[in-house]
């Protein structure tokens, strides 16, 4: 199972908007596309009669997120937040000469970190670069740190609020549902992955607030209640 087309389509079109100069108008287009996925997604969930066999759990190396020599430690927050938020689980691993970040969960939770991630990376380098200029490279990775796990807040509150949308428009109870397949997710993980524990983040904290702060820019506003 995948985003369907037209919605793939609709959300890379919002995703194109929001990097608009005009503040209101990529909030807007921002939220809506998260909205979009959000709301997609609830209704693949409830709709589907057989959810293994229509959207099994995959390991997601046949699209990692990035790969590089060395995948940057605010890179790997993010990447977790976003999978953390869209119901699936980022990990590292050694590729070739280098390293690369996955996204294991279902296809369609897959696809909709994908899609987010390029708008967010772009956007976090240039909030660091806009408020950090003849700062360190540590400055700058501790910036993005403090961006990124606030972005991934954000998500994870837009991803709430369509729930419960969709809760008291349709009287449907999706926590069970949300909870249900975590627990399917997380017995993937041990069964299949069998992932190491992470690695400590060390940030220096003024660097870390302000990319907290910064994030509040970012055109991740609270979602648009109607479609």
């Amino acid at each position: 199972m995948a985003i369907d087309a037209p919605i793939l389509d609709r959300v890379r079109k919002l995703l194109a908007l929001a990097s608009s100069p005009n503040v209101h108008e990529a909030a807007s287009a921002a939220a809506m596309a998260q909205a979009l996925i959000e709301r997609h997604r609830l209704q693949s969930w409830l709709d589907a009669r057989d959810e293994q066999s229509r959207d099994p759990i995959e390991d997601g190396l046949d699209a990692p997120l990035e790969v590089a020599r060395k995948i940057r430690t605010w890179k790997r927050v993010l990447a977790a937040a976003l999978a953390s938020a869209n119901g699936c689980i980022a990990y590292t691993r050694v590729q070739g000469d280098g390293e690369a970040v996955i996204v294991a969960g279902r296809a369609v939770d897959r696809q909709a970190v994908l899609e987010l991630w390029g708008w967010i990376v772009k956007r976090i380098e240039w909030l660091s670069a806009t408020h950090g200029a003849g700062r360190s490279r540590k400055w700058h990775d501790s910036f993005r740190v403090g961006a990124a796990a606030a972005v991934g807040e954000r998500l994870a509150s837009v991803a709430t609020e369509i729930r419960d949308e969709q809760a008291a428009r349709d009287l449907v109870v999706v926590d069970p549902l949300i909870t249900a397949r975590r627990h399917a997710l997380d017995a993937y993980v041990t069964e299949h992955l069998r992932l190491g524990p992470g690695r400590n983040v060390r940030v220096q904290l003024e660097a870390w607030r302000r990319g907290q702060e910064a994030a509040d820019t970012l055109p991740l506003a609270r979602a648009p209640v109607s479609p």
